[in-house]
């Protein structure tokens, strides 16, 4: 099982800039905030077809932008790193602080400043990572967008 969405939900406390969304792994979930100072809930969208039509087009590494505002305004961006390995797709949380990146980091092309999977840190302590299998991603194509 896969899906991404936004729920529509506004968060409270960010003047209608915010609003939240949801994330399934196979069992698991989570709900996260996607910002919108900078993007629409289109562009998120726009961004997670693009994603998921990379892996399911044969790259082996993609990324979910789940909140992105640009680098002038914010130090960083949160999203889902995704790792395609044969029939299996390793999916990863992350926030990507802009001034860590090799190079600078270019929203057109995202997929240039997704690091290398680890499944451990530096301490050796086990990076969260949930897996899905690539049909789950393409039946979330082919089902498109659910509204919450």
């Amino acid at each position: 099982m896969f899906d991404i969405y936004l729920t529509g939900e506004v968060v409270p406390e960010s003047d209608g800039h915010a609003v939240y969304g949801k994330i399934k792994v196979g069992d698991y979930a989570e709900t996260f905030v996607s910002s919108l100072v900078c993007w629409t809930a289109a562009d998120y969208q726009r961004q997670w077809l693009e994603a998921c039509e990379r892996l399911v087009g044969g790259e082996s590494v993609s990324a979910l932008i789940v909140s992105y505002v640009n680098p002038a305004l914010s130090e960083f961006l949160v999203w889902w790193p995704l790792y395609r390995d044969g029939d299996v797709v390793h999916v990863q949380n992350e926030l990507l602080i802009y001034e860590q990146v090799p190079t600078p980091f270019v929203v057109e092309d995202p997929w240039s400043s997704v690091r290398e999977r680890l499944i451990a840190n530096d301490d050796g302590m086990e990076i969260s990572e949930w897996d899905t299998q690539i049909q789950s991603i393409r039946d979330f194509l082919r089902r498109g967008w659910k509204d919450g």
